[in-house]
């Protein structure tokens, strides 16, 4: 058994070396992915802007926030929770103001023409403030253990093939934590965690365009909060790293200490 272990640690350290080298030489043709079929979380982004929006409409569905801009993107890009997950939502948007009250003041850049400026501008220039500072939130299955298991992890071991169904044979994982560890332990892991459940729109995958089309959740998910975006910590599990997890019942802020972690 350790001399299997060793083997396939040592053949995932050359395939990332191996990925990282081709991403490096043909960067023009890779994807940063959206959610892929397998995936244990569909990533988002929280602001006021994305509370309102589902004040105003309880099925409005949250886009992936995961996004680079120099990249073409494949996958599903947005998420509805469904009438099932309604106390979810309003558990989110309480777990946010607490966070923001307490742990986390907003932060706002203006765009366009400042209230006080003093500079020639166009008085009918629309003046916006933009949330700067969004809270990291991953919706997974409400019964996903991941104070046991390591995350923030995909644990998707068909990546690759479903990347491939979008046009993507050389695209890249798009893992939050890159660290060989971390790749080799989503791997290992990848066939006895579920992923997450979803219902996918019946839409046809056209090759090199992401879906837009919401996916639906199937059943009950519960939400992780993170207090910031050094995800290599919250999988280190290292001290002091802060979370809230949220379900369709309470709201329960959690804290690392001595590589695990604790209910505050």
């Amino acid at each position: 058994m350790h001399a299997r272990y060793k083997y396939f640690t040592s053949l995932m350290l050359m395939l990332f070396c191996f990925c990282q080298r081709g991403m490096a030489a043909d960067r023009h043709i890779l994807t940063a992915p959206y959610f892929l079929p397998g995936d244990a979380y569909f990533h988002t982004a929280i602001s006021e802007k994305v509370l309102k929006q589902l004040s105003d409409d309880p099925d409005h569905p949250f886009e992936y926030g995961r996004i680079n801009w120099q990249r073409q993107h494949a996958g599903y890009y947005s998420l509805s929770l469904g009438k099932q997950n309604r106390n979810l939502a309003k558990k989110i948007k309480a777990a946010y103001y607490s966070i923001r009250h307490n742990l986390v003041p907003l932060q706002l850049e203006v765009w366009g023409r400042s209230p006080n400026t003093v500079a020639d501008h166009p008085l009918d220039r629309k003046t916006e403030f933009i949330e700067i500072n969004r809270l990291s939130l991953f919706f997974v299955n409400e019964n996903f253990d991941w104070k046991k298991n390591r995350f923030p992890l995909k644990y998707n071991e068909d990546w690759y093939k479903q990347l491939s169904n979008f046009g993507f044979p050389n695209g890249d994982y798009g893992a939050l934590v890159r660290t060989p560890d971390a790749i080799l332990e989503s791997w290992r892991l990848s066939t006895s965690i579920s992923p997450l459940s979803v219902e996918l729109p019946e839409v046809p995958i056209i090759e090199k365009q992401a879906i837009k089309v919401p996916m639906v959740a199937k059943g009950r998910l519960k939400a992780l909060m993170l207090i910031d975006t050094r995800y290599k910590k919250y999988y280190k599990r290292r001290d002091r790293q802060e979370l809230f997890e949220i379900t369709n019942e309470m709201i329960t802020p959690y804290i690392a200490e001595e590589g695990a972690w604790k209910e505050i």
